[in-house]
């Protein structure tokens, strides 16, 4: 039964990055107008945008799965890893945390008066930078200390390399007002995404591989 619900837990990733998935599929077809290669993903909840309500619906079911995920993974690994997988369990743990509360902050839309909300949405952004870059390359560095977890610390900081890159051009291209922002953010966030998926399932799955 314990075994089962420390499973059920740390596979909560795994479904935060599914649903996050489904929210900008869904939001994209259901705004006929939206561009994925120019637009940020926040714009479908910004206010204003058609379908808010019901694509915020999924944004905070995402938060609070990812958060159960953080929060698992930080307790149920801190005695068995190293003690920079812990902090990177923290920092995670407060990446979440404050990420949560984009809701209570919509983005304005493009071309919006600004709002105090908006204004709001960016300060939470850079907020979450640090805690975005740190918490792959922390929990990565921890797992390279492991023979049996090398591979995966390899591809955490392979992730944390990639998020600096591309959160750095998405910070520039944003700033500059240069096209195909949306793609370039959409690989920032993806590789975020992508991480937190592998992560849920390797740590998921690890009394089943012997571990």
């Amino acid at each position: 039964m314990k075994r089962n619900l420390r499973t059920i837990l740390l596979s909560a990733g795994m479904l935060a990055v599914v649903i996050y998935l489904l929210h900008i599929l869904i939001g994209g077809y259901l705004w006929k107008t939206y561009n994925h290669l120019q637009q940020p993903i926040s714009d479908l909840t910004a206010t204003g945008a058609p379908n808010r309500f019901l694509l915020m619906l999924f944004t905070n079911i995402y938060g609070g799965l990812a958060l159960i995920f953080a929060v698992s993974f930080t307790f149920f690994e801190r005695k068995e890893r190293h003690n920079l997988v812990f902090w990177g369990g923290i920092s995670f743990i407060i990446l979440h945390v404050v990420s949560i509360s984009y809701s209570f902050f919509p983005q304005d839309l493009p071309g919006a008066e600004p709002s105090f909300a908006g204004m709001m949405h960016l300060v939470v952004t850079v907020l979450i930078v640090p805690f975005t870059i740190l918490t792959p390359l922390l929990i990565g560095f921890g797992l390279k200390k492991e023979k049996a977890w090398k591979t995966l610390g390899n591809f955490s900081l392979i992730c944390g390399i990639l998020i600096i890159i591309f959160g750095g051009m998405s910070g520039f291209f944003f700033t500059k007002g240069l096209p195909y922002f949306g793609l370039v953010e959409r690989i920032n966030i993806g590789t975020l995404q992508i991480w937190t998926f592998v992560l849920s399932y390797k740590i998921s799955t690890q009394k089943y591989e012997g571990h």
